[in-house]
């Protein structure tokens, strides 16, 4: 199976935020840390009180500026240098792995290499190492690449979406 396809700016931004979605275990510790400041905001004494809304407020403004404005920005920004990333590049799912060309340069990531992966509706991220990512856009399908096939081969032999 193989596909040709070339990464936009707008893709790239959009799997910068796919990369930046919370694990699991992220979400739970985000959902502890938030239910213990509104406790302590609606019960705590009033210097506590205090505190805890300064920390949810200052905490959600932050939040929702570095998510909505900067994190985009910088990855456009990213995107702009990074010259090979704008190269058209060819994907090829063989039975060793995942094969990656493009003019700068040719990859193999055998499947024992791939640490994790993801995907949503729009993109495949591919996870060689820990914050390194290859970008697969499911509107690559065509005639000879099925983004479920590859999900497939990625559950089969890397294990379960991360």
């Amino acid at each position: 199976m193989e596909t040709r396809y070339t990464i936009s700016e707008d893709d790239y931004v959009r799997a910068a935020g796919l990369f930046a979605r919370p694990t699991p275990r992220a979400k739970v510790v985000y959902a502890l840390v938030l239910a213990v400041l509104v406790v302590l905001a609606l019960f705590g004494p009033p210097v506590v009180r205090a505190g805890a809304m300064g920390g949810l407020i200052g905490g959600g403004v932050t939040f929702l500026l570095l998510r909505l404005l900067v994190a985009p920005w910088l990855s456009r920004r990213h995107y702009r240098s990074y010259k090979a990333i704008q190269e058209p590049t060819t994907m090829t799912l063989m039975d060793a792995g995942i094969r990656f060309e493009a003019e700068s340069g040719t990859a193999m990531v055998s499947w024992d290499k791939i640490l994790k992966w993801r995907h949503n509706d729009r993109y495949i991220l591919i996870y060689p190492m820990p914050r390194l990512y290859y970008i697969v856009p499911k509107a690559a399908a065509g005639p000879g690449f099925d983004p479920a096939l590859l999900i497939e081969a990625l559950s089969a032999r890397v294990g379960r979406e991360r």
